[in-house]
């Protein structure tokens, strides 16, 4: 199977990680030569990538009047892994990191997510099926093409998988803001799977009863929360800062 992809940052970063999931490349015939463009020729050139000079009324069609910026590829579509991946990967990592996102609706929030997720050296992201935004074109794109490079597992059941989790010890966390735990003050050691919710929602009510502790982000001047991706790349890095740079060194 194959999917569109879209974006210079988006097409460079696969081309760089996995680059034979890329298959054709197509760029707008007046498209100025910049760095970013004589990189991405680079690449194009290294791995024999079939590239195509297009006009700018058949790229908005083929992205749907996306902000393609334009550049569009074809990539092979990686398996996707499912909710039986999930014991092999945490036997893979041993002590990982895991985020569950809860009610991220928002492609453009759910690719920032993504994002940071990857950049914060998380294992796995877990999401529920019917209530989270679909790994589309727009998400990739923000995601600048790191959602190739993670596990990304949709299930039915969270609590189901929560309940996993803890038989493997590992710690679940959630984010919520009405807590006067403040992450900054506590020792948060892997394994551990963080739970973050929406902007408008949060995290589930029984998602939240069945998390280990809540945590919340100190905000001043009566700003009450942050734009989810915010957010969770603020987990994250506190995560890791306190596992790489505390109990060694970031290699």
């Amino acid at each position: 199977m194959k999917d569109v992809i879209f974006g210079i940052h988006t097409i460079l970063n696969i081309l760089k990680t996995n680059p034979l999931l890329v298959k054709k490349i197509f760029i707008l015939n007046s498209k100025k030569i910049s760095n970013k463009i004589k990189e991405l020729f680079f690449y194009i050139k290294k791995y024999n990538v079939l590239l195509y000079k297009v006009d700018k009324k058949w790229l908005d069609k083929k992205t749907n009047n996306s902000i393609h910026q334009g550049i569009m590829g074809i990539i092979d579509i990686i398996k996707p892994f499912n909710e039986k991946d999930i014991n092999h990967l945490i036997k893979k990592f041993k002590k990982p990191l895991i985020l569950i996102l809860d009610h991220i609706t928002d492609p453009h929030n759910l690719g920032a997510c993504i994002r940071s997720a990857v950049a914060a050296k998380v294992n796995m992201i877990i999401l529920p099926k019917n209530r989270s935004a679909k790994i589309n074109a727009t998400v990739k794109k923000i995601s600048c093409g790191t959602s190739e490079n993670i596990p990304i597992i949709f299930v039915k059941n969270l609590i189901k998988v929560i309940n996993l989790l803890k038989i493997y010890k590992i710690y679940v966390i959630g984010g919520d803001n009405k807590k006067k735990n403040i992450i900054f003050n506590y020792k948060l050691d892997y394994p551990i799977c963080l739970i973050m919710g929406s902007e408008d929602k949060g995290i589930s009510p029984i998602i939240k009863k069945n998390c280990d502790e809540l945590f919340a982000i100190p905000m001043f001047n009566n700003v009450n929360s942050l734009n989810i991706s915010v957010a969770t790349g603020i987990f994250l890095f506190e995560i890791m800062r306190q596992n790489y740079f505390i109990h060694k060194k970031l290699k």
